[in-house]
């Protein structure tokens, strides 16, 4: 899980990354975590490519006020979780223009900011799913892998950002534990996400480039099911 903790006071930030640390303690979530003391530098990074599942966000900072930050967040493509951290709860009605999930008033406490995490976590988890590679749990976010490649016991897990995940398993287990997730199983060796289909004639192609084959004599009945969800989707 990607966490940005935006506030210009450093003991705040310090605190909410301690709290942050003890309840990933004995968790099998890979964290990642960012300290800002100004939304500039959060705007900045997120324009160069930095994401986040959810952003803590000081609502009264010295060079800008967190609800600006968040409308610029969001009017720049951001779509992960926001909550502000605030003294007062003056701006909730703003909060709810930029999609905010909730308010954390201070002092901060491990209880306030363990019932954020239970509840952003708990959303993540479910749209993720997990593999152990080497005796390690990874988790990937489902709206993350173009497409699922078998080559006999193998399965190779194909993402975004040029990321392959290799998995000992058959392709059907990872059809059933994605189907309804936009999945199509469209070749003996093939998932495909039919989100990052760009084209399709006598196979598939996705928006980064790659060919995915199609099964010829299911030709138009894959066709057919990948139509009928974007029509249904978009």
């Amino acid at each position: 899980m990607k966490i940005a903790i935006c506030d210009d006071n450093p003991i705040d930030r310090e605190l909410i990354h301690d709290f942050i640390k003890i309840y990933f303690k004995d968790k099998n979530i890979k964290l990642q975590v960012e300290k800002y003391e100004n939304g500039a530098n959060l705007i900045f990074d997120f324009q160069d490519g930095f994401n986040f599942d959810l952003v803590f966000l000081d609502i009264y900072m010295e060079q800008n006020l967190g609800i600006d930050v968040a409308k610029n967040l969001r009017n720049l493509g951001f779509a992960g979780n926001i909550v502000f951290v605030t003294q007062t709860a003056d701006f909730a009605m703003d909060g709810y223009d930029v999609g905010a999930i909730g308010y954390i008033l201070k002092p901060h406490s491990f209880e306030k900011i363990e019932k954020i995490l239970d509840q952003v976590s708990k959303d993540i988890i479910e749209n993720m799913i997990s593999i152990k590679i080497r005796g390690e749990i990874i988790r990937i976010p489902i709206n993350e892998i173009k497409y699922i490649e078998s080559n006999n016991t193998v399965c190779n897990i194909h993402c975004i950002n040029d990321k392959t995940y290799k998995q000992y398993s058959k392709l059907s287990i990872f059809e059933e534990k994605l189907n309804g997730n936009g999945f199509l199983r469209c070749h003996q060796s093939f998932l495909v996400n039919m989100n990052y289909i760009k084209e399709a004639n006598k196979s598939f192609i996705l928006t980064s480039g790659e060919e995915i084959l199609i099964r010829q004599r299911r030709l138009k009945e894959i066709k057919d099911c990948y139509y009928n969800y974007i029509n249904s989707n978009y």
